[in-house]
């Protein structure tokens, strides 16, 4: 089985990989098992910009696929959804996919995530709700819970956010079983992998997706100092081989500074309306201290522009503490532990290696209400986005004048960053910092 494993993933990246001509690719087993790979923050998965909160599986589709039948539990989590993108192993563009809301329910059972009124999420109330999607070829599907693939190849990704408290990574329930359907209209159920990210198959994957130049970053990428003012950009559609979430628009930073250990960077913004799902209530209902829900997640994460594109550590909107006005405080130092002059109430992430340069930051918000016109989504909509072309960072002339506009129209809710000494943070607060750079200190103190 594990041999028939090895060479059946290593046979896609062979027929996929457009430097091996059709001639050069043998008919080999096509893979005998679901669900071979996860992003993760940690070990081997910590590739390709994961987040801290949150889980990924994928797994390639084969040509010899005809269909793939998936069928699984809602999980009790902030969102989940599936997408196809055409081609692997690296995609040309996202082919189709649906989130939660969207997926109908099997006959008898109800969605959590369209109904949640109607749904009990009580496991000991009634057996976990369940689903059925259909991955298929026919450009004349026209049924339900179908994702259209238009490639020979492509992947699977089935996104897990933020599954509630006790629930562990999958949301208190399995990994979706797959089925598969070859061209003779044979069906066989591929068992769930019992290891993910072997080393052996990463190592032939993640050469596919990062870029040789980001091996050494320093040698082949120019990314000027960044002043004392961080601006953030709004990215228009993210690179199709970086497989982005159809429903998710981001700010992104990056930098390139003369390493100094006694600075630090300082962030703050209002915190948009998100629900309370990680203590089990239903996505339709907002967090404490919250009126409505504005985005479905919100989460900043610091990362490295370095092969294989980790991250470093993560902010995700429930675990982020806000002030009386409902704003974060986030400071990144370069600090092994959460350093002990830093106030409770204000979220440290780590820095990194400072030998692993460049860095970024990038801001995630997912499914934005149609009502909320200060999201990312709305910043983009009004023309602030710029297109983002992997691996070559931007200007930050052009990351200024997409953070401005997106500023504007993102108001408070625009994540505001400066460098700063530390001590200076230390003596005076986030305050001291803003004032320091030049930036306004918005609310002024004592304001509502």
């Amino acid at each position: 089985m594990k041999a028939l494993l090895a060479l059946g993933f290593t046979t896609l990246l062979l027929l996929a990989n457009p430097r091996v001509s059709e001639a050069q690719s043998p008919t080999l087993p096509t893979p005998t098992c679901a669900w071979q790979f996860e992003w993760t923050p940690f070990g081997l998965g910590n590739w390709l910009w994961p987040d801290t909160a949150n889980r990924w599986w994928y797994m390639p589709i084969d040509k010899q696929w005809q269909q793939l039948t998936i069928t699984g539990a809602y999980p009790k989590a902030r969102f989940f959804s599936f997408a196809v993108y055409d081609n692997a192993p690296v995609s040309t563009g996202l082919a189709d996919h649906l989130f939660d809301a969207q997926i109908a329910p099997d006959q008898g059972s109800g969605n959590p995530f369209a109904t949640p009124d109607a749904v009990s999420r009580n496991p000991s109330a009634q057996p976990d709700p369940t689903y059925t999607v259909t991955v298929t070829r026919s450009n004349n599907n026209t049924a339900s819970n179908t994702l259209q693939l238009h490639a020979d190849t492509g992947w699977l990704i089935y996104r897990l956010y933020l599954p509630n408290a006790g629930e562990g990574s999958m949301g208190g329930v399995s990994l979706p079983e797959i089925k598969v359907t070859d061209m003779s209209g044979q069906t066989t159920t591929l068992t769930t992998c019992p290891v993910v990210n072997r080393q052996s198959e990463l190592a032939q994957l993640q050469p596919q997706f990062v870029p040789a130049e980001l091996e050494d970053p320093l040698a082949t990428l120019s990314i000027p100092p960044v002043p004392d003012r961080i601006w953030f950009g709004a990215i228009k559609e993210p690179p199709p081989s970086l497989l982005p979430n159809p429903d998710q628009k981001y700010l992104i930073s990056f930098f390139m500074p003369e390493y100094k250990p006694d600075r630090v960077i300082v962030i703050r913004g209002k915190m948009p309306a998100f629900p309370d799902t990680y203590h089990g209530r239903p996505v339709s209902q907002p967090a404490r201290g919250f009126k409505t829900v504005q985005l479905r997640y919100w989460g900043l994460c610091q990362a490295e522009l370095v092969s294989p594109l980790p991250v470093s550590g993560c902010a995700p909107d429930a675990s982020t503490p806000l002030d009386s006005r409902g704003f974060y405080t986030i400071v990144v130092s370069n600090d092994v532990l959460r350093p002990e002059w830093l106030p409770k109430r204000v979220v440290w992430l780590p820095w990194g290696d400072e030998k692993m340069v460049p860095k970024l930051m990038f801001l995630r918000n997912l499914l934005a209400s149609a009502d909320f016109s200060q999201s990312v989504q709305s910043a983009v909509d009004q023309g602030c986005g710029f297109n983002l072309t992997f691996p070559t960072p931007p200007t930050q002339d052009v990351i200024e004048t997409s953070g401005r506009c997106a500023q504007e129209v993102m108001g408070e809710y625009y994540p505001e960053a400066v460098w700063c000494d530390r001590q200076t943070f230390i003596s005076g607060g986030w305050q001291a910092c803003f004032r320091a750079a030049d930036v306004p200190v918005k609310p002024k103190p004592g304001s509502k």
